[in-house]
């Protein structure tokens, strides 16, 4: 649970900088975003680049990229506060946590689907761009390639978007968190039946039993010499 917690601050954040960036029109330009990082730090000019691209082709496509910043902004959100309630053990926290995973994950893959042309342009655009700085570093260069690139997004929507989600569903449909959340109501209920009975009023509690009578003393016995008459009528 605390994986898919993570999961859901990180889809947050990039959600809500999204719909920021979107809303607020932030859109950097290549040449000044490459200044900027150059005259700062040079090891960051490939990743000044990337950003700058991505957030041309976001603004470009703002009719398709804003809605989905908006859908991952409030289902991974959903997704914090299931996974917070599952790790507090509050009861139908587990289903609602696998509900939101599920949801999560069709997202994650609706969003990769859609997004291609953005990919594309930010992923040509970051090129162009270094290729039009021959005093890049090579290592820098390599990072703007389009072929790097590609399989770094497509090694994220596999391992991050999917593959994280995967293995926190199976986490959460395994016996051992299964026993885990049994364990968790069981104890909920004694505790909820315990307050319930310190609760109720005197006059509804009921009486405690009567403690048992104490036995009869044992009869004395005859004195010396005495005999005990019998009855002489035949018994019946």
């Amino acid at each position: 649970m605390i994986m898919t917690w993570f999961l859901g601050v990180e889809g947050i954040s990039s959600g809500c900088n999204t719909v920021r960036q979107l809303r607020e029109a932030q859109v950097a330009e290549m040449t000044a975003a490459t200044e900027r990082a150059a005259n700062e730090d040079p090891r960051l000019v490939a990743v000044s680049i990337q950003h700058a691209a991505k957030l041309q082709a976001q603004s470009a496509m703002r009719r398709l990229t804003f809605p989905l910043g908006v859908a991952k902004l409030l289902l991974c959100g959903l997704l914090v506060v299931a996974s917070g309630l599952a790790m507090a053990g509050r009861p139908g926290a587990r289903s609602l946590a696998l509900q939101a995973l599920v949801v999560n994950l069709a997202l994650n893959v609706a969003t990769y689907a859609l997004t291609r042309d953005v990919r594309a342009h930010w992923i040509e655009a970051a090129a162009r761009a270094g290729s039009a700085l021959p005093s890049l570093d090579p290592a820098q260069a390599q990072l703007l390639e389009p072929w790097f690139n590609w399989w770094v997004e497509r090694a994220r929507f596999a391992f991050l978007d999917i593959g994280a989600m995967v293995v926190a569903a199976i986490a959460l449909t395994s016996r051992r968190t299964a026993t885990f959340f049994a364990a968790v109501a069981a104890a909920g209920d004694a505790e909820e039946r315990h307050r319930g009975r310190a609760a109720k009023p005197a006059s509804l509690r009921p009486a405690p039993p009567a403690p048992p009578a104490p036995p009869a003393p044992p009869a004395p016995p005859a004195p010396p010499g005495h005999r005990v008459r019998e009855d002489p009528r035949p018994a019946r």
